[in-house]
């Protein structure tokens, strides 16, 4: 039988300074992957946040371009990192009412409830109408009181009568309205019925939204709906060019947001609008 000496023993196994060698080699080789792996790892983050800041000011951007698509024609007003407008969801083309034993051209509503026929395009079934809404015809966006949106128009003769309820009989629309007249006749003879004044402001670094059910110089943005955080208001803009009888307007939506590690995406949108009343 074959015996093992204890010297045998005592040389098998790791020395302590092996181990410690092989406990340095392992940090190294630790440290070396963490340097290489940290970059790309870092850069994914970066990238990750930036999409995020993107996805939500592009989201913003396109819900101010549908409120603006719904725009009454000449009834945009941008300053003071704010956007506004007249909000026309449901619009068709009028004829001339009977008032006074005449037909009138630009219509004339002068006992209540007012009638004004209209032509479409809109089927009668098709059309729906909010519960009080303002009647628009021909608002050349004029400054003078009665020939634009802002300030608020007069009562007697304007391109936008009173917010009114407004109902559909057989094919007329019928107006709580009287001693009225709307000051020009449209040559295409449309018209729009607006239900809100649509408001976006810029604030301490949110982005609000707000509707309004009356014509105001200014609006009250204290209760306004939240779009979209973490915006730099003084580095964006909405700005807005009216164009002119043969040029549309152009409103230009500049947003910028900016993250929680400081970077900053800019997304610049533009809106074409049809402003031939």
């Amino acid at each position: 039988m074959k015996t093992t000496s204890c010297g045998d023993f005592r040389n098998s196994g790791f020395t302590l300074v092996e181990l410690i060698m092989v406990i340095a080699v392992a940090g190294i080789v630790a440290v070396m992957i963490s340097t290489v792996m940290t970059r790309p790892l870092q850069g994914f983050a970066d990238q990750s946040r930036r999409a995020e800041l993107t996805d939500l000011a592009a989201m913003a951007l396109n819900r101010m371009a549908r409120d603006i698509r719904l725009a009454v024609p000449n009834s945009l007003r941008a300053g003071n990192g704010a956007l506004e407008l007249l909000r026309a969801p449901v619009g068709g083309r009028y004829r001339a009412n009977l008032a006074d034993g005449q037909y009138q051209d630009p219509p004339a509503c002068v006992v209540e409830p007012c009638r004004i026929p209209f032509a479409g395009p809109l089927l009668v079934n098709e059309l729906s109408l909010p519960a009080e809404a303002w009647m628009v015809i021909y608002n050349v966006g004029g400054k003078g009181t009665g020939d634009g949106i802002w300030p608020p128009p007069d009562n007697a003769s304007s391109v936008i009568t009173p917010k009114i309820t407004i109902n559909v009989d057989g094919s007329d629309l019928e107006l709580a309205l009287s001693g009225f007249r709307f000051r020009y006749a449209s040559p295409q003879h449309r018209f729009y019925l607006a239900d809100k004044v649509i408001g976006y402001s810029c604030q301490n670094g949110r982005l609000l939204r707000a509707e309004f059910d009356s014509l105001e110089l200014t609006y009250n943005y204290a209760n306004a709906a939240l779009v979209v955080n973490s915006v730099d208001c003084a580095a964006s803009r909405f700005t807005y060019d009216p164009g002119t009888n043969t040029r549309n307007g152009l409103v230009s939506l500049r947003l910028t947001l900016r993250g929680e590690a400081g970077e900053t995406i800019t997304l610049l949108q533009q809106v074409h609008v049809d402003n031939a009343p």
